[in-house]
């Protein structure tokens, strides 16, 4: 059928493959996560920027595309492992992690 050979076609994704496919937006998330870690928990903004700086500095030149790519990898990791903290934090509180809608706090006061 036409559903299965498309199904056939279709290549197994990495799911963050716009991140890895795009270096220069995995590296602005990272430092952007910096910046809301440093403002979030007191450190100093500085330094986290320099902690996710120097590895990238330090392979900008890499050439080996496995290598180049376990390290996008563990950039994508870093990411990810922080909005599951982030997302699971708020579920351990009771609480979503996220800011209800207007129209959420609305009904809640009715």
């Amino acid at each position: 059928t036409h559903v299965s050979d498309a199904r056939a076609n279709m290549s197994v994704r990495h799911p963050a493959a716009f991140l890895l496919e795009s270096p220069l937006k995995l590296y602005r998330d990272c430092i952007r996560l910096a910046d809301v870690l440093a403002k979030k928990q007191g450190f100093p903004r500085e330094a986290l920027r320099t902690q996710v700086t120097a590895p990238w500095r330090r392979n900008q030149r890499e050439k080996d595309p496995e290598t180049y790519m376990r390290q996008r990898e563990s950039a994508v990791r870093g990411l990810s492992n922080y909005m599951f903290y982030e997302a699971s934090k708020g579920a351990m509180d009771g609480a979503p992690s996220f800011a209800p809608e207007d129209d959420e706090e609305e009904a809640a006061a009715k």
